[in-house]
């Protein structure tokens, strides 16, 4: 009997809290996913500095993906309290009849355990199905070359899944057990009829509420712009912390302030006409206003967790393409060495290439040279007299410039396929890094300057002047730019000059094997004679770190965003659909006053969707000031205009999950409301 009794009511609870099942599911599928990242095919055959980085990004995810399913087993605490608070009728009458109470609690552990293993089983199926497409993201995302397509199970994921959501729910249904085991008779026949607490508070300490969080909000905003605007800004500065700590106090604030006053407002626009006395809308106020008076703390967490999806999200989103980009920025070209070293020690380089039988490539070799020109003696006295002060902005001005012959700098433009250039006699191009951070534009504009002014320059005892209007900006590796200035001269006027570093670049035409990175990586980090150095950058390396790096941040935040985004949209509705379990008789009322189906529908619709979007606005609100914080930042610091970009990805992937939930709660509540009392 008591098996049938338990099998009944399971599948009771899985019609009526069909979507809190199916974040269950979703959420042991993907964690099944995230921890069988390291048996994936294209994991192995990812480059071995890759892979270390990207077995830590795995290790950090498997902590992750454990601190997670804590969250999760509150959740599952939080629905189950949620599920038996009206219940308590029902399992009030099992006390009634007979049923022994220490049975009860056993009934009620059977059924959350049962619950999930249910939604162990079908999650860890559909994580098993689902990985094998993740294999082809981790594939792109990593830069791995794609391999035979198999079908691929983890059995260390399997087991840890396992393990770690059945812990989770027996624990949750122990706890719950015990919670009812100790409730009394009277307390459970009576819960299901104890009306919701409704704090009304007087409508000047509403007001004062209002002003005060709109002040504590406020505060917390412009400290954001304050740090935002600090190019060299030091992610240990308090006033970060300070503003965040803001932002959760205020958002408090808003929403206690926020349930007083709509209260309020209620009652004193009842029988005044106006829009609440058209259809049901006073109806629909009332059943809106009651929930955000009852769940503002609720629902403030919730606009918290969605403010830190969307931010945390567009964060990685954007900071995982702007790695990307200075990667390519960085490594132009397949190998680049540089150092102090004679011309003839470049052969030990080539013979590394000979050896692993990389022949067919283009080589270039060349020489800068050391002048007494800084960046500020190429631009006007007030340019360079603007830049003074510490940090990058009075590198730019103090750093020796490059000076590269006319020879060398059309072989490597030759090499990338740039367009040629030319230099008349006696004339000199700047050439400057690509990047489009504040300091970097400042300088080109400098050097524009001082090209238009038709200023000269002297080197080797010849006057140079300009041989461009226009600073040239082509990619060549930050080895060679990075913040100074290049200055292209006549090859006489540069072989006159002493020497400075030596380089060689090639370019390859077939993928290069490994090894030989290896032995040219070692070969750079070796004692040379003399005390001599030299470095080398290479392409692969660079890209492949970058693709590990840009993984990494896009699997953290991309399951922090979505777990959030379950968790916060399962709370909301699982809040409606217990409603609509204990509220159906309001609406069978209003059928009977005159109601019809549309009416009712609409008002649903409606109650549903103001729920849903009350969180949101405070969420997006929050996520338009930290967003337009982080553009600023990321176009300061590293000159990269990824952040809004993300972001619109991140709203996107917001919307289809958030919008998903909405209307299935919709369609479960319409359904609850349809249904016949029982008798």
């Amino acid at each position: 009997m008591y098996a049938k009794l338990a099998w009944r009511n399971i599948r009771r609870s899985l019609r009526d809290y069909g979507l809190y099942f199916l974040t269950l599911v979703f959420a042991v599928a993907i964690f099944y996913v995230f921890n069988s990242l390291a048996d994936q095919p294209a994991f192995f055959s990812l480059r071995e500095s890759t892979r270390r980085m990207a077995t830590g990004a795995v290790k950090m995810l498997e902590w992750l993906t454990v601190v997670m399913t804590g969250v999760v087993a509150l959740l599952v605490l939080y629905a189950n309290r949620v599920i038996i608070k009206k219940r308590s009728r029902e399992l009030g009458t099992y006390l009634l009849l007979g049923m022994e109470q220490g049975r009860l609690s056993f009934l009620l552990l059977a059924e959350i355990i049962l619950i999930g293993l249910a939604a162990l089983a079908v999650g860890l199926v559909a994580g098993i199905f689902l990985s094998q497409f993740f294999a082809l993201l981790v594939a792109k995302l990593f830069g791995a070359r794609l391999v035979a397509t198999t079908f691929v199970f983890s059995a260390g994921a399997a087991v840890k899944t396992l393990v770690t959501y059945g812990l989770a729910f027996v624990g949750v249904g122990l706890w719950q057990a015990a919670a009812v085991y100790r409730q009394k008779l009277i307390d459970l026949i009576a819960g299901v009829r104890k009306n919701e607490v409704v704090r009304l508070r007087r409508g000047v300490l509403s007001w004062v509420l209002l002003v005060l969080s709109g002040m504590v909000l406020g505060w917390g905003y412009w400290l954001a712009d304050r740090v935002s605007r600090d190019a060299g800004m030091d992610i240990t500065d308090p006033r970060i912390l300070r503003g965040a700590l803001l932002g959760v106090a205020g958002t408090y604030l808003l929403f206690v302030a926020a349930s007083g006053m709509l209260t309020g407002a209620g009652r004193r626009a009842q029988g005044r006409g106006g829009w609440l006395s058209r259809g049901l809308n006073l109806f629909l106020f009332r059943q809106v206003t009651s929930k955000i008076n009852t769940h503002a703390g609720m629902l403030a967490t919730i606009a918290l967790m969605l403010t830190f999806t969307i931010c945390a999200m567009s964060f990685g989103l954007g900071l995982g393409q702007a790695v990307a980009k200075a990667a390519d920025q960085q490594a132009p070209f397949d190998y680049a060495l540089w150092g102090t070293v004679p011309d003839a020690d470049f052969a030990a380089a080539l013979r590394l290439f000979d050896q692993h039988g990389v022949t067919q490539r283009q080589e270039l070799r060349f020489t800068t040279s050391e002048g007494h020109l800084r960046g500020g003696d190429l631009m006007l006295p007030a340019d360079a007299a603007s830049f003074a002060g510490a940090g990058v902005a009075e590198f730019m001005v103090n750093v020796g410039a490059h000076i590269m012959p006319m020879s060398a700098y059309r072989g490597l433009r030759e090499m990338k396929g740039y367009p040629d250039v030319s230099m008349p006699d006696g004339s000199f191009l700047i050439h400057s890094t690509d990047e489009r951070t504040v300091q970097a534009d400042q300088a080109r504009a400098a050097y524009e300057r001082f090209l238009a002014a038709g200023s000269t320059i002297t080197l080797a005892e010849q006057v140079l002047k300009p041989g461009a209007a226009q600073v040239l900006t082509d990619r060549l590796g930050s080895w060679l730019t990075a913040h100074a200035a290049v200055l292209v001269v006549p090859d006489d006027v540069a072989a006159a000059l002493p020497g400075g570093q030596r380089y060689l670049v090639v370019q390859v035409a077939d993928e290069a094997p490994e090894a030989l990175d290896k032995e040219l990586q070692a070969l750079s980090e070796s004692t040379l004679a003399g005390g001599a150095w030299i470095r080398a950058t290479i392409r692969a390396e660079v890209i492949g770190l970058a693709f590990a790096l840009e993984g990494m941040l896009l699997f953290i935040v991309g399951y922090i965003g979505v777990m959030f985004t379950l968790i916060s949209a399962t709370l909301l509705a699982l809040q409606q659909v217990t409603d609509a379990v204990e509220h159906r008789q309001r609406f069978e009322v209003l059928r009977k006053l005159g109601a019809d189906d549309r009416m009712i529908d609409g008002t649903i619709a409606r109650q549903v969707g103001l729920y849903f979007l009350t969180p949101v606005v405070v969420a997006l609100l929050h996520s338009l000031v930290a967003m337009v914080a982080l553009a600023r930042l990321f176009k300061l610091g590293a000159g990269y205009n990824t952040v809004w970009p993300a972001t619109l990805v991140t709203v996107g992937i917001f919307v289809i999950i958030y919008g998903a939930y909405y209307l299935l709660t919709l369609q479960s509540c319409r359904t609850l409301f349809k249904e016949p009392q029982p008798q």
